[in-house]
């Protein structure tokens, strides 16, 4: 007996000691499981890491891309997205915790590989549950329906008996309440609802009701955005800056944090740069079709709006990079702010018969001293070639010293 204790207290010295030199690190995945990896080197980078996990989810190197790690982060308790490329422990503190979750969503779930098919699934019924898409109680049991016939199968009287959806969903089955639907309904009324709608699916296979589950999401709103709450335009009303697959767009919101109508939107193949300067994110945009272009700007409040800027920057910049591959891109010379000023008339205007310079001819605000402090300090941190990408102009935050102006963007 004494021979066996000390056997296992060597065995578990020599367990802690392999590990010492590793990065423990855990994870939990979308259908609410943990995964603990160790990293080779506690220098591991993001990269090492996100490979164990879609190693573990048998993901193949074609789906990949569309997920990544989040992590809470410690600053101001906003989720964060891990950079890859980057080691682990400069970016997080411990407990090194992540969750692995849906970075960018596909424009056709019906195109991407089934593994990606099936954690798209997980991602999106968690997020009908933490109301991040709202619904009518009717969709929302539609898509339960669906669900429950894609995890379960086909209906079974005899197993499937009263509290079965709670009972094998688990934390995926909850009715519809204020926060996701437009009504509530009792959990009694609602699990008769998803119990006719599991039951007429008899015969649909598990693939067949995720894509059907898929196409019904795919409709709903905010579907596939980030969403960045905590900014107000130029005018001081609150809205919330939502990043698609097709752009940013603004949305108005009232007092009570209601999310209004749309009141613009920035077309990736509009949008010249972007760029963020302590609490405020920077958009320039210009129009071909309308000859017509302007910068705006959003500022993000509380003590940590520069990391809420910051965010939306690197959020947008990589969500740009992923849907948006153009034939050709419209900045093909590289100019300096110099260069670009030499063009400019006294008037104003921008005479140079080139189709790689865009300019406007609108009436704009001139800049002014705090702006051109910005755009100084911007001319510095960036690379040459993308010093001719951001206007000397700007329509947000430039004082009204002139009657009219011309904005550039080379």
């Amino acid at each position: 007996m004494a021979a066996s204790t000390v056997k296992t207290q060597k065995s578990v010295r020599f367990a802690s000691r392999k590990s010492m030199g590793k990065l423990e690190c855990q994870v939990v995945l979308l259908d609410n499981s943990l995964f603990v990896a160790y990293c080779e080197k506690k220098s591991a980078k993001g990269q090492e890491l996100f490979d164990s996990v879609c190693q573990k989810l048998g993901l193949p190197s074609s789906g990949r891309n569309f997920f990544g790690l989040q992590f809470v982060d410690g600053a101001d308790g906003e989720l964060t997205w891990l950079d890859l490329d980057r080691e682990i422990r400069p970016q997080r503190r411990k407990p090194y915790s992540f969750q692995f979750t849906v970075k960018f969503y596909p424009s056709d779930a019906s195109a991407v590989p089934k593994e990606v098919q099936d954690l798209l699934v997980f991602q999106i019924k968690d997020s009908l549950i933490r109301g991040k898409f709202v619904t009518s109680g009717n969709e929302h049991a539609i898509l339960d329906g669906f669900f429950a016939q894609a995890i379960l199968g086909d209906f079974k009287p005899k197993i499937h008996t009263r509290g079965y959806l709670e009972d094998f969903l688990g934390s995926f089955f909850a009715p519809p309440n204020g926060i996701n639907s437009d009504i509530e309904l009792s959990e009694d009324k609602y699990e008769g609802m998803v119990y006719t709608l599991h039951r007429s699916h008899r015969g649909m296979t598990s693939s067949e009701a995720k894509i059907a589950f898929l196409e019904i999401a795919q409709a709903l709103p905010f579907y596939g955005m980030s969403l960045h709450y905590g900014a107000t335009d130029g005018n001081g009303n609150s809205v919330l800056l939502a990043i698609s697959s097709s752009g940013v767009l603004v949305y108005a919101m009232d007092n009570n944090g209601f999310i209004g109508n749309v009141i613009e939107n920035f077309p990736w193949h509009e949008i010249v740069t972007m760029v963020y300067q302590n609490r405020k994110f920077y958009v320039v945009v210009y129009s071909e079709e309308r000859s017509d272009g302007g910068s705006f700007s959003y500022r993000f409040h509380g003590h940590f709006g520069h990391k809420a800027a910051e965010r939306m920057l690197k959020d947008a910049l990589e969500h740009q990079a992923f849907y948006y591959k153009p034939e050709k891109k419209l900045f093909r010379r590289s100019k300096s702010f110099g260069e670009v000023d030499s063009h400019l008339t006294t008037a104003g205007q921008f005479k140079r018969n080139d189709r790689k310079y865009a300019t406007t001819t609108g009436k704009i605000r001139s800049r002014g001293g705090s702006f051109k402090r910005f755009t100084d300090s911007i001319k510095r941190k960036m690379p040459r070639r993308q010093k001719s990408k951001l206007s000397d102009s700007s329509t947000e935050d430039s004082p009204n010293t002139s009657n009219s102006s011309t904005m550039t963007y080379v």
